[in-house]
């Protein structure tokens, strides 16, 4: 039955629906066809101009990013400038070839959805990466304002001058393939030469914090794009925003970035104060002048410290490795939501601000690492590493959600696009369990609030709510049943083969669910019992050893240990085994592929995880002693330390 991928929806519908019939929702349900090609897979973020969908696109045999807008007579812009302001992000983008931005590979109308087919980035956002008020790494900083930097002087070297006018951090895609950054969102983009203005009364153009003054009034100009790279960059380097700088120093003048990141040398600070001068002839001419102007700055304080200062910083772009932070900032105690650092009182239910302190803090500990082995060619695991705050439920609480999946080989241990599977399978579990944990629940109504048609509430007793770990349970269900899916539509639809393992963890509130599919384990450490392990593995030597025909010491050299009957895209339908448990302070949760427990015995793995500390480090012992026993296979381990 089709559930509406919305998590503030979620209605369920007969099957062959296509469309969520909420007025105040519309999107497209999973399985529906958009063109005659684009089959929905899920929902990945929804905004002012349309949805995003991850989809299966059956005519070049690949996913792509799918924006789409319903027109109705709903939509707060009218049909005319909605269809025009579409066809111009596709235009704009479609023309722009550049390696740091986002392109279209096809625009078009069906019935009434306008959409958009857009390579498929899944390496997060930079606004993911300044959660927190904490600011990135200067490299890493100074790494991505290069990108950016060329990616705007690319846009305004268009022939009819365009200004983005929207640059901002979740506007600014981090690819998974090799980590750079590229710009995407051209729906309120706008060409200086032979193009009139499509400005709305109730229509802002742009985010506030990152708008230039000129852009404010109606005139914005490529040096409007200057001002908000130079915004992002003072929040890059700083972890705030200009006005909550200002804030906390309680100051009448911005503060220098320098004063609030040591790290950050003081000749930085005019090249920054100057992209964000209030007039835009003070400003840089170029994005590439202020890129450069930064990395002349950095480079000259690299060389005065050379002799004393060891680069530590590890590059973030691992293909085999996904990681999430979901933290509000500022969030309130009592339902979670987001508010800004000089707020009192949340904004949403009332309650005081100062007692927050737990929900960002009470996170788990976490190692992780994944390596190719001694005799692989290819790595085809991949890992997902997730923490945040579960607003779902009330009092939020923090979780996090990991997960292992190994790509298998094909006939004759062949490469078969395991990694495909691999990372289909994990990208599925983070896009559909993580926005049904980070969005507030719709019965979390506040005091005196309307319902959208603007009534007042009903007085009619709301349904009963099943308990926090069925809830949980239901959705680790749905996202490994929508990731077998996906991969064996991706077989049918291209005529391929991959498969894959899959194990989930989920931590909520010392609650413990793991669902399995595959021979990737799940093992739980406690000091009083033991290592334990949870889960059951899905192969022929797994069911000799259970039918007493194999004995559990002969598993690690049978060669029917690599011979599974069950994993991910094998069939339409699978069994996914569920388990759940609670756990203790100091306990440790080891997810880990075959790679690793095929070399390396049980007893060995508790040794390791018995000795406590660093769970990184531990994460690189276990691989490492995998490695020596031989490394048949790729080896992954996520070790998790509860606190």
């Amino acid at each position: 039955m089709p559930r509406c991928p919305n998590p503030r929806c979620q209605a369920n519908y007969p099957p062959g629906t296509d469309q969520c019939t909420n007025p105040f929702c519309q999107c497209l349900l999973p399985e529906a066809i958009v063109a005659g090609r684009y089959r929905i897979e899920t929902l990945v973020g929804m905004g002012g101009m349309g949805a995003v969908y991850r989809a299966s696109d059956t005519f070049e045999l690949e996913q792509v990013a799918l924006k789409v807008l319903t027109l109705t007579s709903s939509n707060t812009m009218d049909k005319e400038t909605a269809v025009e302001r579409f066809r111009r992000e596709a235009r704009y983008a479609r023309q722009l070839k550049h390696q740091n931005i986002v392109p279209v590979l096809n625009f078009g109308q069906d019935g009434k959805l306008l959409y958009l087919a857009m390579p498929l980035v899944t390496g997060g956002t930079v606004k993911s990466l300044l959660q927190g008020e904490s600011p990135l790494p200067t490299p890493q900083a100074q790494r991505y304002l290069n990108d950016l930097g060329e990616a705007i002087d690319a846009i305004h070297q268009h022939p009819q001058q365009i200004v983005h006018r929207d640059i901002k951090p979740s506007n600014l895609l981090i690819h998974q393939k090799d980590g750079r950054l590229v710009v995407t969102d051209f729906g309120i983009a706008r060409a200086m030469q032979q193009e009139k203005a499509l400005t709305q009364r109730g229509w802002s153009l742009g985010t506030q914090h990152y708008i230039a003054p000129e852009q404010e009034i109606g005139k914005a100009e490529p040096a409007s794009d200057i001002y908000a790279m130079g915004v992002v960059a003072y929040q890059m380097f700083t972890g705030l925003l200009p006005f909550q700088a200002i804030v906390k120093s309680r100051g009448a003048e911005l503060p220098a970035p320098s004063t609030l990141n040591p790290a950050l040398p003081p000749t930085v600070d005019p090249i920054i104060m100057r992209a964000i001068d209030i007039d835009p002839t003070k400003r840089y001419p170029t994005a590439r002048e202020f890129a450069d102007a930064l990395n002349k700055a950095l480079q000259a304080e690299n060389n005065s410290s050379a002799s004393t200062v060891v680069d530590t910083i590890v590059p973030t772009g691992d293909a085999n490795i996904i990681i999430r932070s979901l933290i509000p900032e500022h969030p309130c105690s009592r339902c979670g939501r987001e508010n800004r650092s000089s707020s009192r009182f949340c904004r949403y239910c009332g309650h005081s601000l100062s007692d927050t302190s737990a929900l960002v803090t009470g996170v788990y500990q976490v190692g992780y690492m994944s390596d190719i082995g001694r005799q692989a060619k290819d790595n085809e695991d991949m890992l997902l590493i997730a923490q945040g705050l579960c607003v779902t439920f009330t009092p939020p609480r923090p979780f996090g959600l990991f997960a292992v999946a190994d790509g298998l080989l094909g006939p004759q241990g062949k490469s078969a696009g395991g990694h495909n599977a691999s990372r289909l399978a994990i990208e599925t579990i983070s896009d559909v369990i993580l926005p049904l944990l980070t969005t507030p629940s719709p019965s979390q109504h506040t005091p005196g609030s309307k319902t959208p048609a603007g009534q007042p509430q009903s007085n009619r007793p709301l349904p009963v709510t099943p308990p926090p770990e069925t809830m949980l349970a239901q959705w680790m269900r749905d996202a490994v049943r929508q990731a077998n899916q996906f991969i064996y539509h991706r077989n049918a639809d291209y005529d391929t083969t991959i498969a894959s393992t899959l194990t989930t963890t989920l931590l909520y509130k010392h609650h413990l669910l793991i669902a399995s599919v595959g021979d990737s384990r799940a093992y739980y450490y406690n000091k009083s019992k033991g290592l334990q392990c949870i889960t059951t593995d899905h192969t022929l030597a797994a069911n000799l050893v259970k039918a007493d025909l194999l004995l559990p010491d002969d598993v690690y050299k049978s060669p029917k240990r690599n011979q599974h009957y069950r994993y991910l895209g094998q069939n339409y339908q699978v069994v996914i085994d569920l388990f759940q448990c609670e756990v203790e302070v100091e306990d440790s949760i080891l997810l880990c592929t075959d790679g690793l427990w095929h070399m390396v015995r049980n007893e060995r793995m508790q040794e390791v995880l018995a000795q406590g500390g660093d769970p990184q480090k531990l994460a690189q012992i276990l691989v490492h002693e995998a490695n020596e026993a031989g490394g048949e296979g790729n080896i992954s381990a996520i070790v998790i330390y509860v606190k």
